[in-house]
């Protein structure tokens, strides 16, 4: 995986950044994935035997379902099936990379449900202690950030971000999750890009209508990944 490109997309909002993935060798990007699904080393930081131990139960139930679906993808093409998760990893890795924020596992990792769980799909934490909720979308034939501006602006009306406080808790301190409760929040939108321009993207993403109901937040980060 490449990070071609990291920028602030917007001269009247700096805290909006756009970030660009170039999986480069995407049969080679999958393998990287497979592996850090089968690195549960994370689990290790929690003090108390009872949270290690249902942490485990649930990560390697479902690293041992996706990664049984992504060792069935073709080594050249990514479908449906797991493009949202592609997406997902290699936006939380470059958002931890570039940018130097908390890199956390995908939320299937440790969320209750094997696969499909709702709520966000990865989470940071940026300098400021707040807390950063990502969603990941992917289409087949187009651009996906429209869908997840889409998703994103639903789940603050809807408090989603709140609710997944109680799922997330024990990744972050006290003081970020009151951060969160009291609406100092940030999010990320990551979406599969295919080939289109850069410039062609923050164009659309500016005019999208969800973008002036986002801005708002105090940080958003746009992850384009090139599947």
């Amino acid at each position: 995986m490449k990070i071609i490109e990291c920028e602030k997309m917007d001269i009247l909002n700096s805290h909006v950044t756009f970030i660009r993935v170039e999986p480069e060798d995407l049969s080679k990007a999958i393998e990287d994935i497979l592996h850090v699904l089968s690195d549960l080393s994370w689990i290790a930081d929690f003090d108390q035997e009872y949270i290690r131990m249902s942490f485990e139960k649930r990560a390697k139930d479902t690293a041992t379902y996706l990664a049984g679906s992504l060792k069935m993808e073709k080594k050249d093409k990514v479908t449906s099936n797991t493009g949202e998760y592609i997406v997902s990893e290699m936006a939380k890795e470059a958002i931890a990379s570039r940018l130097k924020y908390k890199d956390i596992p995908l939320a299937e990792l440790f969320k209750e449900q094997v696969i499909g769980n709702p709520g966000f799909d990865y989470y940071s934490l940026n300098g400021n202690n707040i807390i950063i909720f990502g969603e990941a979308k992917y289409l087949a034939d187009q651009n996906a950030y429209g869908n997840g501006m889409k998703q994103v602006a639903r789940f603050i009306k809807e408090k989603q971000d709140i609710s997944d406080l109680n799922d997330i808790d024990k990744f972050f301190e006290p003081s970020s999750l009151s951060n969160a409760s009291k609406g100092e929040k940030a999010y990320s939108i990551a979406f599969s890009s295919k080939k289109t321009p850069s410039k062609n993207i923050i164009s659309g993403i500016l005019q999208n209508k969800y973008y002036n109901e986002l801005v708002t937040h105090k940080e958003i980060i746009y992850v384009a990944v090139n599947v």
